[in-house]
Order: structure tokens, then sequence, then C-alpha cells
């Protein structure tokens, strides 16, 4: 009874008059019935909120998802299709090369006047083909050719068997398009091998894949026959489409109009071991894409034979000529719910289809979904607590006076489960409470610290041993309220480090107390090396990749001289004694090799831009263009070159890449002029004021054929030409040199021209350099 009493001390009665106490008043008291419920409700509708925003922000995660994916599928669609054009439309027009060439139209009129078809495979024209073209079948991987007569009847070919035949490969193309004189790629196609003994064609094998490029052989307009390239699908088409893959599970592949595959598959195997697939044979033709309707990599027995199977969702729309995409799922061959988009090529007449499997393309969203719900459950979690300490504090508003010892209490063990370390000092700086967290960091038990002052125990020296003044102290003096580092010592006698920031207790009264917290910062520290070491890795190794290109192209030099050399003396020597035909191959060669040699030094040039070491020197620009005029002065005498040079300033660069950059500028206007029009070349330069300090600013400014202004930026492409090399020489090294010598000097080179008006190529480079090269 006495306990009670004490801790229900009695209320005195009130010695003025009481106001009257309204129902409503008493209601929405801290005791009250509303009083009581309001943080329910307050936190319920708080849950409500947070479920409803958590329901939209889900469904944003999985549209924002699908929006994405849909971006990587069509890109990669795109991309593999153009992909696809370009090799085919370069297998067309090697066939209509050759189909050109006077060594298969001579041929042809020599088959074509030979007696008799059973004569032709011992007829000199057949031995000539394959002598010429063999070799050139092997280097390009072609496994095949045929030179057909204007009758669809095989006059040459590489296997015996195939002459005096009528050749299913006109079969396979639009002949009206052939008379057109267009050349055709045919899709693949499964072609019977006869058994032939003796056949140095003869593989073994009683059925191939094949698909021809096919060009007719015209002699004016009149088609005198055709010329067709076989090409191995499985080695060559099939390629074009693997390289659209995306993550562990893309595939991209192309059908026919029936749905059937025409590539290799990377998951053959598993078709294979669902008995889709016979073994021996490739994905390639064999297998058509239909949805199996169950999961047949997991062993599961469809319900229904293969035949009556659909095809799958991508399949039966790509076949229908459309274009689209399911992001939703769909089964796909293996019954494996994928994602993908497709489109139909007319002109080719095939489809190309972009899966990736649901999972692991939804993987990330997948995951950001679990933490918002997580998230989720947290808030509700957090709400429910607040509106429990809500309660309570109405409740401890109302009997503050014997409340007060647990409310510390309670303060207390909410303060001690704080993550970060945590003390309190008074207006003396000792301790009045610490948190466990910093126990654990110190080394001390909080007996140890509470009533002392920390400084001279955790805070005495700086981290190389030195004495730490208390009066330098920013802890111990209150004055830091935002976060930085510093050093505390713990118990066994470690230095870590750590980042704290301080906090007055009251802010009208500094000197009254303030609240510390701080964190250990040593594993960021760590982390902060790692990246440093592995910075100064890359470093190393572009370093060691500009050696290594430096190197590879010096070293081409060597073997290069010797076929120049020889070339030469082959050209010397013999020139005169070959015929027409080999003049002209011999003149190539030794063109292609002073081009090759051209390209090298070039080459060499680019990579030395980035590899001197020498520092940056003062440079007058003006002396630089008197050597560069010196240099070039033959050239511009022979095609009559106006060069005015104005005011250039002295800056800080590498004189040698400077002589190198204006040597190719003028070299390229000088090149680029237009015929029968005088070249005039003016460089101005200037000194200006950036937001980095002083920068000399020079134009070059030509006369001659300019360009195109959305070619800008693709001139300074390494190998990049507007032009063809009979109507300009040149590698299309020297802009990219140019770019690359100003960027190593922290400047910038940029390029205006319009067609037929001249170009200006503006270079801006600082006039002090803040590091060596």
């Amino acid at each position: 009874m006495k306990d009670n009493a004490e801790a229900n001390p009695p209320v005195e009665p009130a010695t003025g008059p009481q106001e009257p106490v309204s129902p409503w008043q008493r209601a929405v008291e801290a005791d009250g019935w509303f009083g009581l419920i309001l943080p329910g409700i307050l936190a319920l509708s708080f849950i409500l909120i947070v479920f409803l925003a958590v329901m939209a922000g889900d469904r944003a995660l999985v549209a924002s998802a699908r929006e994405t994916n849909a971006a990587t599928l069509n890109s990669v669609l795109a991309s593999t299709m153009q992909r696809f054009e370009e090799w085919a439309v370069h297998q067309e027009r090697n066939a209509a090369v050759w189909a050109g060439s006077d060594l298969v139209q001579q041929s042809l009129e020599d088959l074509l006047n030979t007696p008799e078809l059973s004569s032709i495979a011992a007829a000199p024209a057949q031995a000539r083909l394959r002598t010429t073209l063999g070799p050139w079948l092997t280097e390009y991987g072609y496994r095949g050719f045929y030179v057909l007569g204007a009758n669809g009847v095989n006059l040459a070919s590489v296997r015996n068997s195939d002459l005096g035949q009528p050749s299913p490969i006109l079969s396979l193309v639009d002949t009206n398009r052939l008379r057109a004189g267009r050349s055709i790629l045919t899709r693949p196609q499964i072609v019977d091998v006869p058994a032939l003994d003796g056949d140095p064609g003869w593989t073994g094998l009683d059925e191939e894949m094949a698909m021809y490029a096919i060009a007719p052989i015209l002699s004016g307009t009149v088609v005198r026959g055709y010329f067709a390239l076989r090409i191995d699908p499985l080695a060559e088409y099939s390629s074009t489409f693997r390289v659209g893959r995306t993550g562990l599970s893309g595939e991209t592949y192309a059908v026919d109009r029936s749905g059937r595959l025409l590539t290799e598959t990377r998951y053959a195997p598993e078709f294979r071991t669902a008995g889709l697939l016979a073994q021996g044979h490739p994905s390639m033709l064999h297998l058509e894409i239909r949805d199996p309707g169950t999961n047949v990599t997991n062993g599961d027995a469809p319900a229904t034979p293969y035949a009556t199977w659909p095809l799958t969702a991508a399949a039966q729309a790509v076949t229908a000529g459309n274009r689209g995409s399911d992001l939703i799922g769909y089964r796909d061959a293996r019954g494996i719910q994928v994602m993908g988009a497709w489109a139909w090529d007319p002109a080719r007449e095939i489809g190309a289809i972009t899966e990736i499997e649901l999972g692991e393309a939804l993987a990330g969203v997948n995951r950001a979904r679990a933490v918002l719900r997580v998230f989720a459950v947290a808030m509700a979690l957090c709400f429910i607590l607040i509106a429990i300490l809500f309660n309570t504090h109405r409740t401890i508003s109302r009997h503050r006076a014997r409340q007060t010892q647990e409310t510390t209490q309670r303060f207390r063990r909410i303060l001690m489960t704080v993550a970060e370390g945590m003390y309190g000092i008074d207006r003396d700086g000792r301790v009045t409470f610490i948190n466990p967290c910093a126990c654990d960091m110190l080394g001390y038990t909080e007996d140890e610290l509470i009533g002392k002052s920390l400084h001279p125990i955790i805070h005495h020296s700086r981290r190389d041993g030195t004495p730490y003044p208390e009066h330098e102290c920013p802890i111990a003096t209150g004055t830091q309220d935002e976060s930085v580092e510093e050093y505390f010592w713990t118990k066994d006698g470690e230095c870590i480090p750590i980042e704290f920031s301080v906090s007055a207790i009251d802010a009208d009264d500094p000197a009254a107390g303030s609240v510390v917290t701080f964190r250990d910062i040593t594993r960021r520290k760590r982390d902060e090396l790692v990246l440093l070491r592995y910075a100064q890795e890359l470093k190393r190794s572009n370093a060691e990749l500009q050696e290594f290109a430096y190197a590879a192209s010096h070293d081409l030099q060597e073997p290069l001289r010797k076929i120049q050399a020889f070339g030469e003396r082959l050209h010397k020597k013999y020139h005169a004694s070959l015929d027409e035909t080999g003049q002209h191959y011999l003149d190539r060669m030794v063109d292609a090799a002073s081009r090759m040699r051209q390209l090298i030094d070039d080459l060499l040039g680019y990579s030395r831009v980035n590899s001197k070491t020498s520092t940056f020197q003062p440079v007058d620009l003006s002396q630089v263009l008197a050597d560069v005029i010196s240099d070039l002065e033959p050239r511009i005498v022979s095609e009559g070159a106006n060069v005015r040079i104005g005011t250039l300033p002295a800056i800080e660069a590498d004189q040698t890449q400077m002589h190198q950059l204006f040597l190719n500028l003028l070299s390229n206007s000088m090149k680029f002029h237009r015929e029968g029009v005088q070249p005039s070349i003016l460089i101005e330069g200037s000194v200006e004021v950036g937001e980095t300090g002083a920068v000399a600013r020079i134009a070059v400014t030509d006369n001659g054929i300019g360009f195109e202004a959305r070619h800008a930026e693709r001139i300074f492409g390494m190998f990049e030409r507007l032009h063809g090399r009979e109507e300009f020489d040149g590698t299309g090294v020297g802009l990219a040199t140019c770019r690359k010598i100003v960027e190593h000097h922290s400047g910038t080179l940029s390029a205006w021209g319009e067609p037929d008006a001249g170009a200006v190529f503006t270079i801006t480079l600082p006039i002090r350099q803040t590091v060596d090269a």
C-alpha cells in the first residue's frame, strides 16, 4: 500500500475556481477515447498512403523495366538487321564484281562455244576459272562457284558432278530481277549431294546447307549467263545474327515464312535433349519455332504431336509480316517464358526475332520491387511505432512529474540503439552519456568514460604521434558542426580514422554542452586506397597499350620495306615482260605497298602523341608556321597556293607536335582544293581570357571543296574519308592525329565547312599548361 501511495501521490485540490469541462474536451484529452484512438487513425492513414505509393512505385518499376527492355531489344534487333543487310549486300557485290570481270565473261564465251557439254570439264576455261577463283574462294570462306548458261545449265563449277546439269539455283530467285542486272542473295537451303566416287568436291555427306549470291553475266544489256558464289550459312549467315545475343539467355535468330529456323541457335543441345532435333543435325533448317505448351527443358512432355503445335507468338507475328514486341511474356520454342521483339524484312523474305528470358530481363526490377516492399513494411512499422510513441507522449505530458525518470530511461534505450558512436559532454567537457556503439569502437566500457574528459583519453595525439592540444580540438571547443575527418585512439593504442560532427545541446547557449556523433571510416579509407591503386593500374595499362601500338606499327615496317623493295625491282626489270593484266596487278601491288607504308607512318605519328614524355616548353607559333611553310614550299609553288599568316601568340607546348599539327592542317587544305581555283589559306590567331585562364585561338581558313556540316565530327575519326581514294589520296589519319595533339595539350579542335565554299579549322590552346606532357 505504501508503494502504491508513493507511486501515485494524491492530487491536491485546486485553490481557485475551476472552469466547466465539456464532454468534447474530455474526449480529446490525453486519456479521452478520441485522444487514445487518434494516433492509431493517423498511423493507419499513413500506412494506407504508403501502401498506395508502393503499389504505384511497383507498377512504375515494372513499366520502366519493360520500356528499358523494349528499347534494348529493338536496338539489338535494328543493329542485327543492319549488320545482316550490310553482309548480304557485300555478298551480292562480290558476285556482281566477278560476274562483270573479264575472266568470267571470257570463260563463259569459251564454254558456250565448246562443241559438246560432256567436254566442258576438260575445257581450258574450266581450269582457268578453278585456278584463279580457287584461292580467292578459300581465302574468303566461300564453298564454291557456278557459271550458268542463260538456260540455267551449269557450265563451270569446282565439282565435275555439277557440270552439264540444270542448276536449281535459278529456281530460288526472281529471274526478272536477275535479267534486270541485279544480283541476289538466296535464303539458306538444304541441298542433296550425290555420292559420286572420285569427285574431288565430295565431302561424304548426303545433304549440305547452302545459299548463293548470284549475278547476271551481261554482254551490253543481254544476259549471257549467270555467276553464283556458294556460301556456307552455318559459318557466315548464323554468325551475323549471333552477335545480337543479349545477356546470358538472349537469342537473336531468323525464320522464313513457315516459321522454320534459318540460323543456328545457342540452345541446340537443349532441343536435342528434348527430342525436337535429331542428333548430328544443325538447328538451321531442321527446326520450326513452335510453342510446345510446356517447358520441355524440364523433361515435361507436351500433350499433342509436334505437327499440331502452333508457332510461338513471335513467330506467328513475324511470319505474318508484322513488326512488334511482347514485353508481357510468351513461351519460346523450349516452352520457357521470354520477352521479345521482331521484324519482317520483305526485301530478304526473312523475319528476325530477338528474345531474352523473362526472369533475366526482370531480375533487376524484381530485386527493386522486393526492396520497395521491405521499405513499405519498415515504413508501416515506423508509423505504428510513431503512433505508439505519440500516444505515450500524450500520456507522459499528463503525468510528467511521476514519469520523468521513466521517460529519461526510454530515451536512453533509444539512444543506445543508434548504429553510430555518440556521446554527450557538459560545459566542462565531461562525458554525460555514451552509447554502446561508441564504447565498442573505442574499446572502453561505459563506466570507464562517464564523468571524464575524453580528449586526454581518445584524442590526445594526432596520427603521427604529435600532441594534440585540447584548445585546438574542435570537439572539445564545440566549434565544428559539420562532418569532418579525425583520428581517435582506442584503449589498445590503435589509431582509427573517424568522421565526426558536433552539435550544441542548446543553440542559444553553445557552452552548455554538445553531442558528438562519429563513425569508424577505416573500411572507407581502405576502399579509397583500393580505388587509387586501380586508377594507377589503369594508367599503367593504358601506357603499355600505347607502347604496344607503337611497337606493333613499327615492326610492320620491316616486312613492308621488303615488299616495296622487291616490288620496285620487279617493276623495273619485268614490267615490260608482263601482259596488260600482269602490269595492272603489279602496279596495284606497288601502289598498295606505298599506301600501307604511309598508313603505318601515320599510325606511328598518331601513337607518339601521348607516348612522348618531354616537358612543355615556350613555343612561338609564328616560327612554327614559318618552318611548316618552308617544308611545304615545293608543293605551294607547284600548286600556286596563296598562304597568308597573321599574328600568332607564343604558348607552352611541344614544338614537334605543333609542327605536325599545322603541317597536317595546311597539307589537308591544299589537297582538298577545287579544280581550277587557286588554293588560298589564311592562318589567324588571337588571345582570349576564359574561365580557366588565357587561351590562344587559331583559325585555319581555306577556299577548298569544303564539306557538309553533318560531317564536322566524322572527319576527325580514324580512317574516316569523305571521298574515294581515286579522287584524293591519303589514309584518313591526319585529322585524327591533329585532334589528338590538341587534346594532348588540353585544347579543342573543331571544324566548319560548306560544300564548294571552303572550310575553317578552329584550334583553342591554353597559353600556360598546368601539367607536363
